[in-house]
């Protein structure tokens, strides 16, 4: 059932795009663009395609392909002017259903946003690379730390090429540390790299914080 509704809310902007669109050099570019978009957020689901902040895409789908929607209708009225009729029957009724969904993705997704990107969370695998030629990973982890400011982390623990020194194959995994924004948009937590050894392993640990 709640596959079904999360199904429908996706498909509401193409939906009422391909109901309300005219017959106007537009009405294949924007279906297409709407097309790709969900494309790329049904391959992250459904883990074919990994992202470092899919929560973020997530939240940015609808009010994005609302806009692609509502850019399109606004240049469509340009270019061929105003309707003739105002529409009807399930044009009319997908109509409603896509600005009910536009006064609610405006009202919730700061909210959401708000709540899901203050605290730390793992890391996403995609934010951990393969380690270079030569490096073996001999085991990985992932934990999160307590109390404020805590952050969540993923571990590679490696072993370096054959007859380097472990601290020298660890130098050429630099940057030993390095920070950055999770997101591309509005997930803005820290993600950091940083490479240590404990005399015999390199680890190689990426965190993740909470906005405080």
């Amino acid at each position: 059932m709640w596959a079904v509704a999360g199904v429908s809310f996706a498909l509401l902007p193409f939906v009422h795009w391909l109901l309300r669109a005219r017959s106007t050099p537009l009405r294949v570019p924007v279906a297409a663009v709407l097309l790709l978009w969900l494309a790329l957020v049904l391959a992250v689901a459904l883990d074919l395609m990994q992202l470092r902040s899919e929560a973020e895409l997530y939240l940015l789908y609808t009010p994005l392909a609302e806009l692609v929607v509502l850019a399109g209708l606004w240049l469509e009225r340009r270019i061929a002017g105003p309707r003739p009729e105002r529409p009807g029957g399930w044009s009319r009724a997908v109509g409603i259903a896509f600005h009910g969904q536009l006064a609610l993705v405006l009202a919730a997704t700061p909210l959401l946003a708000l709540v899901i990107f203050h605290e730390a969370d793992v890391p996403s695998a995609k934010a951990v690379p393969q380690p270079p030629p030569g490096y073996t990973v001999t085991g990985t982890g992932q934990d999160c730390g307590n109390g404020h400011g805590a952050t969540c982390w993923r571990t590679l623990y490696l072993a370096g090429p054959p007859g380097v020194p472990t601290a020298q194959a660890a130098d050429r995994l630099r940057p030993r540390q390095r920070c950055e924004t999770n997101g591309w948009l509005i997930d803005r937590r820290e993600l950091c790299t940083e490479v240590s050894t404990d005399g015999v392993t390199i680890v190689y640990r990426v965190h993740l914080g909470g906005l405080l």
